[in-house]
């Protein structure tokens, strides 16, 4: 499994529901030194036109043209590599500059050995399923061999919620999007949220719930290699939290 699947995987089931609201405090009051909105919650010093970025797609970050349709016999080496890029959207959003510049650096090398005019579109002007994978592989060891994705090394905070809130209609998926900044913890460099952002949510308590949960975690930060050594670099996760439904 790969370190993305991996962290989805985990991070999509970290949510401990316990009963009621017995720890004592504000489960959806921001920690001291946050500043809050509806949906944002971040830190006093950090520069929120930079940590509050779109990450939606590959265009709104920047770095591909809009998805064009294909021929069976017209597809371009550049509409082949936009393809490959948007198949590795989810590592682009961990530091879009840095992963854009290593895929151009790295990866399309490895890209030109693909046949162009092989049997390798559908009817539908889509790269076959098969080939994409094939050359997505190929493209994230190239990358992952100077670029170290971020991990969770803190991810079992518990989080309470009201009973009134344990309902059909307030249950659902809070999706988040968190800035992760480099610094110093215990002795170790550590990647801490210091901004936080809901990108699908559900009741607005909910959410606040899970953005101040959100503030508790820590990471292993994103790692790129320059000149033989290993440097942190800020970066974004994203992942989920479910609130079920009542049984």
């Amino acid at each position: 499994m790969s370190p993305t699947r991996w962290i989805a995987s985990t991070l999509a089931a970290l949510l401990v529901v316990l009963a009621g609201c017995s720890s004592g405090g504000n489960p959806a009051e921001a920690p001291s030194g946050w500043q809050t909105s509806e949906t944002r919650w971040w830190k006093a010093e950090v520069d929120t036109a930079t940590a509050f970025r779109n990450l939606g797609t590959l265009q709104e970050m920047g770095f591909a043209q809009e998805e064009l349709s294909v021929t069976q016999t017209g597809l371009t080496q550049e509409q082949f590599n936009n393809a490959i890029k948007r198949s590795l959207i989810k590592l682009y959003r961990n530091n879009p500059e840095v992963v854009d510049s290593l895929f151009e650096a790295r990866a399309v090398d490895s890209l030109r050995q693909v046949d162009l005019n092989g049997d390798i579109v559908t009817e539908e002007g889509r790269l076959k399923m098969e080939t994409e994978n094939e050359y997505k592989n190929k493209a994230y060891k190239a990358i992952n061999k100077v670029f170290r994705e971020p991990q969770p090394t803190k991810s079992d905070v518990q989080m309470a919620y009201p009973e009134s809130l344990r309902t059909e209609e307030a249950s659902g998926r809070v999706e988040l999007q968190v800035h992760l900044a480099t610094q110093e913890e215990n002795g170790e460099v550590t990647g801490v949220p210091n901004a936080i952002e809901v990108i699908e949510g559900t009741h607005p308590t909910l959410n606040a719930i899970a953005m101040k949960g959100a503030t508790k975690r820590r990471w292993n930060p994103a790692y790129v290699q320059v000149d033989r050594e290993w440097q942190p670099v800020d970066s974004w996760v994203r992942f989920s939290i479910n609130f079920p439904a009542p049984q």
